[in-house]
């Protein structure tokens, strides 16, 4: 359908009909812009499954003509790796088809806990961490954070944060969450080899990954986090630790303490 052809012009319309032409036009608008965008999103999923879905029917293949199960195990083992990033694929490509730009105005929000909500997010990661012999060191606030969110999206950037921190982190290194006051967010800072200044407004766009970083992940990560934060009022930053790591800072911008509390207790 070809949406330039129904728009009106408004300078062809009676000026009590105006409004309302201006009105359809913008409606108009924003349907052929959500069609361009599932359109463009199909396409990327396809061609971002294509490969990974060819190398585990290839890998099958191999398993098949191994003469013995001592042979199948060490591709079994790099099956089980591929489904597994595979499955991260899929969910964060299922991630992103929700994260419309049409929602900004619409989202549901509520109160929220938010260093809560980051505990319980990061408990999910303990096992992969252990698995590395990472320190993940959680540091709460002084006072309660409370931040207007919602819930599932913000626990799923908060995922992405940590996520991306524990598989950058080199194996016995160290993560540390903690929070900042006024405005409320949250940092998580870690000892891996950190985003390089230049690539720091690209690693924000769909697919992308940096030259010194392993190709496991799946380039959405950050970008999903970005694309959140835009919805929640947040902003997110990337910069480094002391040691060259990196630090990421998501900040709900607008949402300040009320100033009731000793200097001591600002963050």
């Amino acid at each position: 359908l070809e949406f330039r052809r129904v728009l009106f012009r408004s300078d062809d319309l009676p000026g009590e009909l105006r409004p309302f032409g201006l009105a359809l036009n913008g409606l108009l608008q924003r349907i052929r812009a959500m069609l361009m965008r599932e359109r463009q999103f199909a396409a990327t999923a396809a061609h971002q499954l294509r490969t990974p879905l060819a190398g585990l029917r290839l890998g099958l293949a191999r398993a098949a003509k191994a003469g013995s199960m001592a042979e199948a195990r060490p591709i079994l083992a790099e099956l089980d790796q591929a489904t597994q990033r595979t499955s991260r694929l899929v969910q964060q490509l299922l991630t992103l088809g929700r994260l419309d730009p049409e929602l900004e105005h619409g989202l549901p929000m509520e109160p929220c806990d938010l260093a809560l909500l980051v505990q319980d997010v990061g408990l999910s990661y303990a096992d992969q961490a252990i698995a590395k012999g990472i320190d993940i060191s959680f540091e709460p606030p002084a006072v309660p954070l409370r931040v207007l969110a919602h819930a599932d999206l913000l626990s799923e950037a908060t995922g992405n944060l940590i996520d991306n921190a524990v598989r950058y982190t080199p194996a016995g290194g160290r993560i540390v969450i903690d929070f900042l006051v006024d405005p409320p967010g949250l940092r998580i800072s870690d000892n891996g080899p950190g985003i390089p200044p230049a690539e720091r407004a690209a690693v924000v766009q769909r697919f992308y990954r940096g030259e010194t970083q392993d190709q496991e992940g799946t380039g959405l990560g950050l970008a999903i986090v970005n694309d959140i934060a835009r919805l929640l009022g947040a902003r997110m930053v990337i910069g480094e630790t002391p040691g060259g790591g990196t630090r990421i800072t998501l900040r709900f911008l607008g949402q300040d303490r009320p100033d009731d509390r000793p200097d001591e207790d600002r963050k």
